[in-house]
This record gives C-alpha cells, structure tokens and sequence, in this order.
C-alpha cells in the first residue's frame, strides 16, 4: 500500500495562510470560505480514491 505524501492536516495548513492573507487585505468572505472549503477537502478520506 503506498502512502499518500499529503496527510489530512495540509488543507487546513493551505487553508490558514490563505485565510491569513485575505484578513489581511479585510477579506473576510474569502477567509471564511478558505477555510470551510479546506475543512470539507481534508475530511474527504484519501484512502478512497487511487486503490487498484
């Protein structure tokens, strides 16, 4: 079985510094929808996609 090189953790890392960013600009729809959409991503189990 060959592990995933991107664990459940990464789109929520990916998710802060997008979300970061767009409170620094007063974004605030965008960072809310950052990291939402980064939760959702890193719930998705990866285990269920690429098995033979």
């Amino acid at each position: 079985m060959k592990k995933s090189s991107m664990t459940t953790g990464t789109p929520l890392v990916i998710g802060t510094v997008i979300a970061a960013a767009s409170i620094a600009q007063s974004n605030y729809g965008g960072a809310a929808f950052a990291i939402v959409t980064c939760a959702i991503i890193s719930l998705v189990p990866h285990g269920r996609y690429g098995r033979y």
